[in-house]
């Protein structure tokens, strides 16, 4: 199932399209040119082929740069954005995203406890990447671009599943090769950040104070400041503001609201500092936003 584009729920989990119980595998096409994914996490599991140009993907504990023929792996419940990067027009990003069910079967499986719960628990590997510089690495890359190939097709879900219990044993073999160099991860700031990123994601709409971000990760407001900068290179109250900024976007894009019950709805007290915040962040005004996006449709 080919899917274009990637959309981020209210509390930054991503709203993986296509994801169902009875099929939880979905392949999403993007071009990064065009599409935002900002910090998110999910419950599946991701792999990614790319397919055109180059894009950067950042986590908590590190920032990667792949180029066309390159991939990567992002393991469950890792807090990360990608964007574009280099001079290319398009960068083509194929990411394939499946719950761990897809691959483990009922609880407490053998495929479950022997080959996937060891990989999705260790949250040493938040992402690990695919250079084809190993024998697994290269191996890896071929099957992923032959995912696309085999969607619709007859029997494309056996055959989808096949192809990922083979890249799954593949990434076991790349894990164990990594286990002696991989440094200690920041996992107490990542599950401080996420639980203050949800903590905004709730209650953007909200009078928050930096102390209200503190007290929702039982930190100092000097530490929150702190975790912010060296996780996502912000701080909480430009976090807020491009939070907010991006739920008006949707409201504008998708609604008939006026700009000032949408100001009033994404936390601002008024629709002029609404509109300064937004011509300053998206270098464009809110009406003249919501005119050129729905020209787009």
């Amino acid at each position: 199932m080919e899917i274009k584009g990637i959309t981020v729920s209210s509390n930054q989990l991503e709203d993986v399209a296509g994801i169902t119980p009875e099929y939880p595998f979905a392949m999403h096409h993007a071009d990064m040119r065009t599409t935002h994914i900002p910090w998110h996490w999910h419950e599946e599991v991701e792999f990614s082929y790319i397919r055109s140009g180059s894009m950067r993907v950042t986590t908590v504990n590190q920032t990667c740069e792949f180029r066309q023929g390159e991939g990567f792996f992002i393991n469950s419940n890792i807090l990360a954005a990608m964007e574009a990067s280099g001079d290319a027009p398009h960068v083509i990003n194929e990411s394939f995203l499946f719950h761990p069910v897809f691959l483990s079967g009922h609880f407490k499986s053998i495929f479950e406890t022997k080959y996937v719960t060891p990989v999705i628990h260790d949250r040493r590997f938040d992402i690990i990447e695919f250079r084809g510089r190993t024998s697994a690495q290269k191996k890896i890359l071929s099957l992923l671009k032959e995912v696309p190939r085999i969607q619709g097709k007859e029997n494309s879900e056996f055959l989808t599943r096949n192809i990922f219990s083979e890249i799954w044993l593949l990434l076991i073999e790349e894990i164990h090769a990594l286990e002696k160099e991989r440094p200690s991860l920041k996992l107490v700031e990542q599950d401080r950040i996420q639980t203050m990123l949800s903590y905004i994601q709730h209650n953007y709409m909200e009078h928050i104070s930096l102390s209200d971000i503190a007290a929702s990760a039982a930190i100092s407001t000097r530490e929150c400041t702190r975790c912010f900068k060296s996780t996502i290179h912000r701080t909480p109250f430009e976090y807020l503001m491009d939070y907010r900024i991006e739920m008006a976007e949707k409201l504008l894009k998708n609604t008939d609201d006026s700009v000032l019950d949408i100001a009033l709805k994404c936390g601002f007290t008024n629709s002029a500092y609404f509109g300064k915040i937004f011509k300053k962040l998206k270098n464009i005004t809110p009406g003249a936003y919501r005119r050129d996006s729905r020209r787009e449709q």
